[in-house]
């Protein structure tokens, strides 16, 4: 679509907007619109605080997909739900699906047959602290653990696997806040997303092992050293990422490419010589975090080079 551009006196020049999506925006006189500068683009936009999306779900036949929709819906930007329903009972499966993640949404009205639930309270935080704070966390989780094999203190897992939970609520505010409001630059915002929801998925890997190795405490435990130390490896692996994510640097980015070949095929050797099946579950997510690690790299590379 071209636009031609009116001069106005010696100093302004004007673009008029598309009348469709004028309409379809609700854009009228005196109405206030983002204009951001990208390079040689201008990327015109509505303000989406001001321009709330509601939608409408049967939540009769979700069954225990009910809470991945009411997340995934939350984590879209979508301000209002309304339920409708056959069994009135669902209301409080609809409150427990809302949970701790769909932070400032409350129900505002029911009947028998529907509620609406709503983005009441609350506003967006600045995306980069809250960011930073999931990297801190994942790098507590890694560590503590670690220090919790090592020492056999299996109780004090149980309590790492509640900064798993923290951990969803700021990766849902993010993802929330990047569907809404988008990176500070566009063309990152996908890459942002990527990296973000993938974060979440490395808490459960931490989750998974702490619960695997609590649940079996009072067995007779053991972790080899060798598979200690790789994990210790690869805690730092993540930490050299954290530090490269907000530092760029080719030659750590590279040596990180390179550690990760040394610890996956270090995990592979360990896992052939396993004489324990706590050593084999160690290696298990050892492997899956590892691969994680590097997987970033992609995404970082689409926002940075």
């Amino acid at each position: 679509m071209k636009r031609k551009v009116i001069q106005i006196a010696d100093s302004t020049q004007l673009v008029s907007l598309p009348r469709k999506w004028a309409k379809l925006n609700n854009v009228k006189k005196g109405d206030e619109i983002e204009v951001e500068e990208n390079n040689n683009r201008i990327i015109i936009s509505v303000n989406k605080e001001s321009n709330p999306e509601r939608v409408e779900i049967d939540a009769s036949n979700l069954g225990i997909m009910l809470t991945r929709c009411v997340h995934a819906l939350y984590k879209r930007g979508v301000d209002e739900i309304r339920f409708t329903f056959d069994n009135p009972e669902l209301i409080k499966k609809i409150q427990e699906a809302m949970g701790k993640e769909v932070v400032g949404f409350e129900i505002i009205d029911q009947g028998k047959n529907h509620c609406v639930a709503k983005h009441v309270t609350g506003q967006f935080e600045e995306f980069d602290p809250i960011l930073r704070r999931i990297f801190l966390l994942l790098l507590s989780m890694g560590e503590d653990i670690a220090t919790c094999l090592k020492k056999k203190d299996y109780d004090h897992l149980q309590n790492i696997v509640f900064l798993e939970e923290t951990n969803n609520r700021f990766t849902t505010a993010c993802r929330r806040y990047l569907n809404r409001r988008g990176h500070t630059s566009p063309s990152k915002t996908g890459a942002m997303y990527y990296i973000v929801e993938d974060l979440e998925k490395l808490a459960d890997e931490y989750k998974y092992l702490c619960t695997y190795f609590y649940e079996r405490r009072k067995e007779s435990v053991t972790v080899s050293e060798k598979t200690l130390e790789l994990l210790s490896n690869v805690n730092q692996l993540l930490r050299d990422f954290y530090e490269l994510f907000y530092k760029f640097d080719m030659v750590k980015l590279t040596q990180i490419a390179k550690l990760r070949k040394k610890y996956i095929e270090a995990a592979l050797t360990a896992l052939e010589e396993a004489e324990t099946k706590y050593d084999r579950v160690t290696l298990h997510h050892i492997l899956t975090v590892t691969q994680k690690i590097f997987n970033y790299l992609g995404p970082y590379l689409v926002m940075e080079l």
